[in-house]
């Protein structure tokens, strides 16, 4: 084997056979493919992320487009409500069991409860639900979708029930009422959104409900409330602060209560304490709009016990809702409670039936 001297003087040698090429041993193709599976689960993780920040931020810009339409229907309207009050809410008539507006004050038919409406039948029994069009909450008729969409929804107001119509309201894609990460299923409430997959939208119309908490209680009525609904928008003393309206999986919270001795815990299906999910990954934390027209995310864990009602009795029933948090508040105080009207039976609710 010879030695050479390169032109730089660096001895080499030729003529001395090439190394032996290494085997890649068990080990580290099992490290590698660690490595492989690692970045390939950072970046769907990271995909994930993005895309649900993506819907929180749509989410958050649908309640802002929705808490300004609420700012010019009150502006509009003489009465110069917080929050609109649909035309089947019978004030002048306090005899007569009234309507709630949770659901009513915006979005599509909903397909609700089957067969709610009597004189529907077989198939189209899921067209005549509470929310829906023969029951009085087509699309056309909620105060907000005209400001919302741009008008061209009386089209669907259908004053005789036609099930072609009905089921046409029921498909409407009013996009601004829909959350696109609502699954519609909350963790405590309606295990058949889960089980068939039903979506807040598909079932009341939108994902998103108005602040209508304790207008009413179990065994009669009418109660008095601080409720933002049936104020006027100008008397609200901290707008900025109280929610107009938030995804449904939030207005299911607000019963929810922290552990014994406190209050009674709320229970999952299995009996087990249980919790609410957020829409966005985040459990108790609900995007909401408030009556200044902008939107945000809220906090609903734990619970505040003001003054709310009137009624001792009652208050005494209210001390474990979530009424307020950081910066946040459900009612109106200190402004003055207002009468609702609202009676519930019990058994049928409000309207007829409706809850």
């Amino acid at each position: 084997m010879a030695r050479l001297e390169n032109e730089l003087g660096i001895s080499q040698y030729i003529g001395s056979p090439a190394p032996a090429e290494r085997a890649i041993t068990l080990i580290e193709t099992v490290i590698a493919s660690g490595v492989v599976i690692v970045l390939v689960l950072c970046v769907a993780s990271t995909t994930g992320n993005v895309r649900e920040r993506s819907k929180n931020s749509v989410c958050l810009n649908n309640l802002s487009r929705i808490g300004y339409a609420n700012l010019i229907y009150a502006a509009n309207d003489p009465t110069d409500p917080a929050l609109p009050v649909h035309g089947a809410y019978l004030l002048q008539d306090p005899g007569n069991p009234s309507c709630l507006g949770e659901y009513e004050w915006g979005g599509k038919s909903g397909v609700g409860q089957q067969g709610f409406v009597e004189g529907a039948v077989g198939e189209n029994d899921i067209l005549t639900s509470r929310y829906g069009t023969k029951a009085g909450f087509g699309p056309a008729t909620r105060p907000l979708n005209d400001i919302l969409y741009g008008g061209g929804l009386d089209d669907h107001l259908i004053p005789e029930f036609d099930p072609e119509g009905a089921a046409a309201d029921t498909q409407l894609d009013l996009f601004l009422n829909r959350c696109p990460s609502d699954n519609g299923y909350t963790g405590i409430h309606r295990p058949a959104f889960r089980d068939e997959r039903r979506t807040s939208f598909d079932h009341y119309g939108t994902s998103y409900a108005a602040s209508l908490f304790r207008t009413s209680w179990v065994g009669g009525g009418p109660i008095f409330s601080n409720s933002p609904y049936l104020h006027r928008l100008s008397d609200v003393v901290a707008p900025a602060t109280t929610i107009a309206y938030m995804e449904n999986n939030g207005r299911f919270a607000w019963d929810a209560s922290p552990p014994p001795p406190a209050c009674t815990a709320i229970l999952g299906n299995d009996g087990t304490p249980g919790t609410v999910h957020g829409w966005h990954g985040k459990d108790w934390t609900f995007n909401a709009a408030f009556l200044d027209g902008h939107a945000s995310a809220i906090y609903m864990r734990g619970y505040h016990i003001p003054k709310v009602l009137s009624d001792e009795y009652e208050q005494a029933r209210s001390t474990c809702i979530i009424i307020r948090g950081e910066d946040w508040q459900l009612d109106t105080l200190p402004q003055a409670l207002t009468q609702t009207y609202m009676y519930w039976n019990g058994a049928g609710g409000f309207c007829g039936g409706r809850e």
